[in-house]
């Protein structure tokens, strides 16, 4: 790696440190840990590279050189389990009009796709589902659980959504969407997030290597089957962001994830004293058509 290419990684990251035009330090910290994550991967790949070019004849077939992401922890749960689904309440037309074409393929110095200034859409269709995908997952708060319009001491709001183009060098064009949401109980705050992220070419895996690949944390992963559909549901060790989350892929390659806390960070409102979904309803969650977004 040369210096041209490190100032570009650097570049990278700034720019996915987290959505404009907040400044919330606790959102940057996660988009943070994500970027991080996919740069160590795609610059462990990077290393090998040469080896194989070195060894073959003809041109080099180099390999998608990052994993897909994976959730928290899950245990199944038993017979009787009401469904995680209550009516959807209205949601905001999403934005039909077809986004520009992005490159096939990433390579240093492309401009963002559709006159974006950075990795970030603030406005258009793609930050249209981002906010679609916000309202779907308050809507689907179960009884009991509300999620006001909270803010940080900071000001800003704990209620938020997020789409950007995800593609680093040398992947396919792909973009990921992100909703977090702040859900409240007898004045206690806990946190949730969906994530979906439309296909980018990387090979289908194991449930719960998925669900272990999300930026949230480590933990115990159980296969919840859902309808046929197996899911990978971790929980999570402590300290992590994230109780407990929940990952699907679709056979598009469209993966979802679900995640769960009962701590909201940066908050003098005190933690949840149940988790808001139960192990099962997490996976339900994951395989539900109203938080798949494949373009």
């Amino acid at each position: 790696m040369n210096e041209e290419d490190l100032n570009e990684a650097l570049h990278d990251v700034i720019v996915r440190s987290g959505p404009p035009p907040s400044m919330d330090p606790a959102r940057a910290l996660e988009q943070a840990r994500r970027v991080r994550k996919r740069r160590r991967a795609t610059w462990a790949g990077l290393a090998v590279v040469p080896l194989v070019v070195g060894v073959t004849a003809g041109p080099a077939l180099v390999t998608n050189l990052t994993g897909d992401r994976s959730v928290g922890q899950m245990v199944a749960g038993g017979p009787g389990t009401p469904s995680v689904f209550p009516p959807s309440a209205s949601t905001p037309p999403v934005s039909t009009v077809a986004p520009t074409t992005a490159p096939k393929t990433r390579k240093t110095g492309d401009p963002w796709p559709e006159g974006q200034v950075d990795r970030t859409a603030t406005t258009g269709p793609r930050a249209d589902r981002a906010v679609a995908l916000m309202n779907e997952l308050t809507s689907a708060l179960p009884p009991g659980f509300t999620s006001p319009d909270l803010k940080y001491p900071s000001g800003d709001p704990m209620r938020w959504p997020q789409s950007q183009y995800a593609s680093n060098d040398g992947e396919p064009d792909y973009w990921e969407y992100s909703a977090s949401i702040p859900v409240q109980k007898d004045n206690r705050v806990g946190k949730l997030l969906a994530l979906s992220t439309t296909p980018n070419g990387k090979p289908a895996t194991d449930p719960c290597k998925l669900a272990k690949g999300f930026w949230g944390g480590t933990g115990t992963c159980a296969v919840v089957d859902v309808n046929g559909k197996k899911v990978g549901v971790v929980t999570a060790k402590t300290g992590g962001d994230y109780d407990q989350w929940a990952a699907y892929r679709y056979a598009d390659g469209t993966v979802v994830f679900v995640a769960q806390a009962k701590k909201n960070d940066r908050t003098d409102k005190a933690p949840l004293t149940q988790p808001v979904y139960t192990a099962r309803q997490l996976a339900e969650l994951a395989t539900s058509p109203k938080f798949k977004i494949s373009s």
